[in-house]
């Protein structure tokens, strides 16, 4: 059962690496094939997630102030979320949990909801300091 599991993992973290390496390569207007976010397509504002597609790419070629610049909130969270998600995988495949969590618990999640939620409301005030949240 543990050798399915490790060939499933094998097998997603190819795909993202595959991923990686096509966002590096042709940058993120060149994948016509990618959606962008429907969220601002069809209101005008950005939700919290617009520009990480950007910041992504950014950070592939090592530019990581300019990845902050596109979405300051999800170049934090996101590293975070997958080093969690990153132990609770490798507790699936070894087929028990890790001595080692990334536990957030009740409070931490709505703290997380919080930022996140307030980091939406702000980056799309029409104001300065906020129209630097929005991504350029």
């Amino acid at each position: 059962m543990q050798g399915n599991r490790a060939g499933v993992v094998v097998l997603g973290g190819l795909v993202l690496v595959g991923a990686a390496w096509l966002l590096a390569l042709r940058g993120p207007d060149g994948l016509a094939w990618f959606p962008g976010c429907l969220f601002h397509r069809f209101t005008g504002l950005n939700c919290p997630g617009c520009g990480m597609t950007r910041a992504a790419c950014a950070t592939l070629h090592g530019r990581i102030g300019e990845a902050f610049r596109f979405n300051p909130v999800g170049m934090i969270l996101l590293p975070l979320a997958s080093f969690g998600v990153g132990l609770e995988v490798i507790g699936w495949v070894r087929g028990r949990v890790l001595p080692f969590r990334l536990n957030v618990g009740r409070v931490g999640t709505w703290v997380i909801v919080g930022v996140v939620i307030g980091f939406w409301v702000l980056r799309n005030l029409p104001w300065w300091p906020f129209t630097l949240l929005a991504p350029p």
